[in-house]
């Protein structure tokens, strides 16, 4: 059993130095790469209303952060990301990928404000 989803399922927190500040977004995936100067994800991220400076990139779920964006060629569950897609790798080779991402993404803005809109309502 992998050494990380052992500590996950025993809902075990990974030691994070305290002067590292905890970033309120997660993005998930595989490179072992800086993937913040990425054109498409920092345009993904600014239609999801989230800024880049806000944002963990790593390849594992840490606890904290609200995991954004899930963009591993495997997924784990529980899937709790706001959108899930290919590998950053394959998006803008296939299509049908980039469609779905698309596709989340408008959902995604759709729910933020019909949220935003019952929020005004009840006040």
């Amino acid at each position: 059993m992998d050494q990380s989803a052992f500590l996950d399922a025993m809902n075990i927190t990974r030691w994070r130095s305290a002067d590292k500040p905890i970033k309120p977004y997660l993005v998930l995936h595989d490179l072992d790469a800086d993937l913040s100067d990425e054109s498409l994800i920092n345009d993904v991220l600014r239609l999801l209303n989230v800024k880049i400076a806000e944002c963990e990139f790593d390849c594992e779920m840490v606890k904290g952060p609200q995991v954004i964006w899930d963009m591993r060629k495997v997924k784990v569950r529980p899937r709790v990301a706001w959108i899930v897609s290919a590998p950053l790798s394959e998006l803008p080779i296939n299509p049908q990928e980039k469609r779905q991402l698309w596709q989340q993404i408008s959902l995604h803005i759709d729910k933020q404000q019909t949220d935003k809109e019952e929020r005004n309502a009840q006040h």
